[in-house]
């Protein structure tokens, strides 16, 4: 028994860390077909400390059930279908065995050292590709600008949150692993050449100071102090998301692969993605993310290959399943807000260090796909899988040595 628990914790963080490479589709579903025979065999096994089913799954499950239903009225119902199962039903598995296994034994120390392993190593490849030229960078093992962009947001609360556990624990290895880990994310940022992540570091960062803030155990005198210091860094990381969105985007116009602000192509995309929500509102098109790529292309008469979806969260959830679609993934961003919040607030360090690094990564994740969608494929899979693992690591209680 005690081997398929290490075994299904040693699967699922290798699932977590291959989706955070391009390119390997091929093993990120051999894992994820393992991760759900050994997680199967793990819920045969009566145990009263494991839950199997994550607090957040109501809300995941009607989304889920909803896309489905939509293959009767999609446009491209074998599209629909196709991406249902890319983006339900294995993100559904991965939400789910990373849930079950990281309750197991030893999954606190699993986790944490593989997922930093594979960072560091995706990162090296970025910073390594980066160097060599554009052409090799969006093609690199690392998964392009988009993908690794989409990674670096979810795991930079990860590695923040770890340091900051690492110095309240004085596990002072953790703590310089944790603040080692932020630099080597921050570096690896800037070669992704993206604006918009920028800002979602920002949301993120101003997030995790505010619970610090509100965890501060400080007296009435000293708590104006306190918010001071507050405010000023968050003056900070606003000035510098700012001055690194105007380098990244002087860095990009050099190399002739942007325009200029101005004249971004999604000023035009917008208008048309509103009006073909106004033509479809109770129902959308159909589940699946391009199902208007034919007709936008030709109505906008536009050379840019990148104008196929909506290019942000909300709109792409109003375009493929109506207000229903709209309604159900605010449930779900409710419900895991609501899950990180309460974690948060706990007195228990390593609860509140889950609870703080699980709502970062939400709201980074969102303001990440304001003005894009790439919460798809191996992000979706990296993200649901390190959602359902801060869910279990911050409600069981773990013993003081772990």
């Amino acid at each position: 028994m005690a081997r398929t628990h290490t075994a299904a914790a040693v699967v699922a963080a290798l699932f977590l860390a291959s989706s955070m490479f391009g390119h390997t589709v091929a093993l990120r579903l051999l894992l994820l077909g393992t991760g759900l025979i050994v997680t199967a065999m793990v819920a045969f096994q009566p145990r009263k400390d494991v839950r199997l089913l994550p607090p957040i799954w109501l809300p995941f499950l009607l989304w889920g059930v909803w896309a489905l239903l939509s293959l009767g009225w999609s446009i491209e119902p074998e599209r629909s279908w196709k991406e249902w199962r890319n983006e339900v039903f294995y993100t559904g598995g991965a939400l789910w065995i990373c849930y079950v296994a990281a309750q197991m034994p030893h999954a606190l120390r699993i986790f944490p050292l593989v997922a930093a392993a594979a960072a560091t190593l995706v990162c090296g490849a970025a910073l390594f590709t980066f160097w060599q030229g554009w052409p090799q960078y969006a093609d690199g093992w690392h998964g392009g600008p988009g993908d690794h962009s989409s990674a670096l947001v979810v795991l930079m609360p990860l590695a923040a949150m770890a340091g900051w556990y690492g110095v309240r624990a004085r596990q002072y290895w953790t703590a310089i692993a944790g603040i080692g880990l932020v630099g080597l994310f921050l570096a690896s940022t800037y070669t992704t050449l993206n604006r918009a992540i920028w800002l979602a570091l920002a949301v993120q960062f101003v997030a995790l100071g505010g619970f610090l803030l509100m965890r501060s155990e400080l007296g009435a005198g000293r708590s104006g102090k306190a918010r001071a210091r507050t405010y000023a860094w968050a003056s900070v990381a606003l000035a510098c998301c700012a001055t690194l969105i105007l380098s990244v985007q002087g860095h990009r116009e050099g190399m002739g692969v942007v325009r200029a602000l101005d004249q971004d192509t999604r000023f035009a995309l917008y208008p048309q993605i509103l009006e073909r929500i106004r033509a479809q509102p109770l129902l959308g098109y159909g589940f699946g993310r391009g199902l208007l790529r034919e007709s936008l292309q030709t109505e906008l008469k536009s050379t840019d290959p990148h104008l196929w979806h909506a290019h942000n969260l909300f709109l792409e959830a109003l375009v493929q399943l109506g207000i229903p679609g709209l309604v159900l993934l605010l449930a779900i961003v409710w419900a895991i807000g609501q899950r990180a919040w309460h974690y948060a607030r706990d007195a228990d360090e390593l609860r509140a260090a889950c609870g703080m690094a699980l709502f970062a990564v939400l709201a980074g994740t969102v303001a990440r796909n304001m003005t894009d969608f790439l919460l798809v494929r191996q992000n979706a899979l990296l993200f649901w899988g390190v959602v359902g693992a801060l869910v279990a690591l911050g409600a069981k209680p773990w013993p003081a040595r772990s």
